[in-house]
């Protein structure tokens, strides 16, 4: 059985290859100007699968990063100000062996009790440090300050209560790995009596009947608050180490997902325009094939 090919077949045929082969054109003119060989899931659904899943682990350690990098500037403010009262402590253990001294008086005493009261305050004020309105000692209550002072007629501090928690902060600094933040006042400040050891050492000074006995007992645990603080500068130290360990390698698999996201889904330029000149010759053929095929007929001209 034959199958007789009209002129309408022909012209039809001519038409949709020519309309194919501008299709297969503009979809290489889109690949070169957006510089991605998948610009939508059906370009290559493989392909297009493997980039969203390479994309969804670089937001995810991007977040990684971003937390690591939060938690250096938070624990670095946190170490300084821990370091500024570790140095004021030293202030006041220099002065307390000055108050030892059998050879000075009572009005030396009380002159010593003076600055140690002054330094006193500044220990209050650096408890009470906030960076960028979070008060880092108050655990996790950080728009509360947490120590707050009761001062007595003369407006000296005559005890210090804590007004935070002993709750931890945590940042996530990759799957399943977690840095603790932040160290709770209570515990390094309150728990080991600093301030109640820091007001009676002053008082034990300004006394009328000083008692070297006493006064040495309240410098012993004078010593264990700051061996805690100095603990505590030491660990916070040893963290920083660890997250800049861990941004360098979150920066490392960063640029590694980037290179592999890149080559899944960029297009190779030079290739492109290889196939883009070989689709314009294909063109041209069939535009040139159709002005042949094409013709005009008489009924073209009665219309």
């Amino acid at each position: 059985m034959s199958f007789r090919i009209t002129q309408e077949s022909m012209s039809r045929t001519t038409l949709a290859n020519i309309s194919f082969n501008l299709k297969k054109m503009q979809e290489i003119q889109e690949k070169l100007s957006t510089g991605k060989r998948i610009n939508r899931p059906s370009d290559d659904p493989s392909g297009a699968r493997k980039v969203l899943g390479l994309k969804a682990e670089e937001l995810k350690f991007q977040q990684f990063s971003e937390n690591a990098e939060v938690a250096k500037e938070r624990m670095n403010y946190t170490f300084n100000s821990l370091e500024n009262i570790q140095e004021i402590l030293t202030k006041i253990k220099e002065l307390g062996i000055q108050g030892s001294n059998d050879e000075i008086g009572q009005s030396e005493r009380k002159v010593i009790s003076n600055e140690m009261n002054e330094l006193l305050e500044s220990v209050l004020q650096y408890s009470n440090t906030d960076n960028g309105g979070r008060f880092i000692f108050a655990g996790t209550k950080t728009s509360t300050i947490p120590f707050s002072a009761t001062r007595d007629s003369f407006g000296k501090i005559s005890s210090v209560t804590y007004d935070g928690n002993q709750e931890e902060i945590a940042y996530q600094i990759g799957p399943k790995t977690y840095v603790q933040i932040n160290t709770p006042g209570g515990t390094i400040f309150q728990d080991t009596g600093l301030f109640t050891t820091l007001v009676s050492m002053r008082n034990e000074l300004a006394s009328d009947t000083f008692d070297s006995a006493a006064f040495l007992h309240l410098r012993k645990s004078l010593d264990v608050a700051t061996d805690t603080i100095s603990t505590e500068i030491t660990r916070f130290g040893a963290k920083t180490n660890r997250l800049d360990l861990t941004s360098q390698s979150l920066d490392n698999l960063q640029i590694t997902l980037k290179e592999l996201i890149s080559y899944t889904e960029e297009v190779d330029v030079a290739s492109l325009i290889m196939d883009l000149k070989n689709q314009e010759n294909i063109l041209q053929s069939s535009l040139n094939t159709g002005a042949r095929i094409i013709q005009p007929t008489l009924l073209d001209f009665l219309r």
